[in-house]
């Protein structure tokens, strides 16, 4: 899909602060060995941004760019206060659990978004086949 590139460069910046973000998360202070790298809260992190990132050439870039903005506000909304603020080791297990749900819905928003996007294309360059007569069988 043809997007204009302020558009497409903030649509690569949202998943660039979104990876930075979750290595920030992963990354977690050790009283011995500097850092301790929790591959699991990276991977889980990361899986929004890749479905983001699937459906770049689908969805038309301003409702893309709109949804993108919505995803990162919601991984600050659970990040910041799980990691930063009130870190207890990940105990409650909401690092692991809130990106896979946003990947679950991000999944639903953008098929639906890139349906739309997809039919309303067809239609605007007469690509849609034309119906045939009620009496014609299917296998003409």
């Amino acid at each position: 899909m043809h997007t204009s590139p302020t558009i497409r460069f903030m649509i690569y910046f949202v998943i660039t602060l979104g990876a930075i973000l979750s290595l920030a998360c992963a990354a977690v202070p050790h009283f011995t060995t500097g850092f301790t790298l929790h591959l699991g809260v990276l991977f889980s992190g990361l899986l929004p941004y890749l479905v983001y990132g699937v459906f770049i050439n689908l969805v038309r870039g301003g409702s893309l760019l709109t949804v993108g903005a919505l995803l990162l506000g919601i991984d600050l909304v659970v990040k910041i206060p799980e990691r930063f603020l009130d870190y207890d080791g990940y105990a409650n297990g909401l690092i692991f659990i809130a990106p896979i749900l946003t990947a679950l819905v991000l999944m639903i928003v953008l098929g639906i978004l890139a349906r739309r996007d997809n039919l309303w294309r067809g239609i605007r360059n007469h690509q849609v086949p034309p119906a045939k007569p009620p009496g014609q069988d299917a296998t003409d």
